[in-house]
């Protein structure tokens, strides 16, 4: 872990404390707040989508001039289907798993995507009657599983979502 990342980590841990549950609509607008809540004291861009292209490893996300519409595209697509809400747990953790890899692809901000995913999801869960346990992911498992979304392979972020989704 760099320093970068180290520090990132500690304002974090801190800041985190902040962000209070959000219920429905969601949208990109959330996503923004959060990341500003989260980053502010770290980055003067905290909040801003992202105006580079970026990629990490293999990956190229989505392109910064695309964000916006594909965003939209996934935050329609979770209202139309009441925001997972009335879902089983299985059907709840396959849906979970397509949208967490769909937003992944976007990763609109610079740096910081997947602490505020995460969060986002954590209220996406909590407004349809569930909650997330995050401790008993390993790094490793928890990066394959992200990996094998950008091919559409849900299967293994699926399987972790059926063992960290708890009611």
């Amino acid at each position: 872990m760099d320093d970068l990342e180290a520090a990132e980590r500690e304002i974090t841990a801190s800041t985190v404390t902040r962000v209070h549950y959000t219920a429905p609509p969601y949208s990109l607008e959330n996503m923004k707040q959060l990341h500003r809540q989260l980053f502010s004291d770290l980055y003067e861009w905290a909040g801003e989508i992202r105006t580079v292209d970026i990629s990490k490893g293999g990956t190229r996300f989505c392109t910064c001039a695309r964000i916006e519409a594909e965003a939209l595209k996934i935050f329609t697509k979770l209202q139309e289907v009441d925001w997972l809400r009335k879902q089983d747990k299985d059907s709840f953790c396959g849906l979970l798993a397509e949208y967490y890899c769909e937003l992944n692809m976007i990763h609109p901000f610079r740096e910081g995507n997947g602490r505020v995913q995460r969060i986002f999801f954590e209220h996406l869960a909590l407004s349809a009657g569930y909650e997330l346990d995050w401790e008993n992911i390993s790094q490793e498992e928890w990066i394959q599983a992200n990996i094998d979304g950008v091919d559409v392979n849900y299967g293994p972020m699926k399987k972790i979502f059926n063992r960290i989704v708890t009611s």
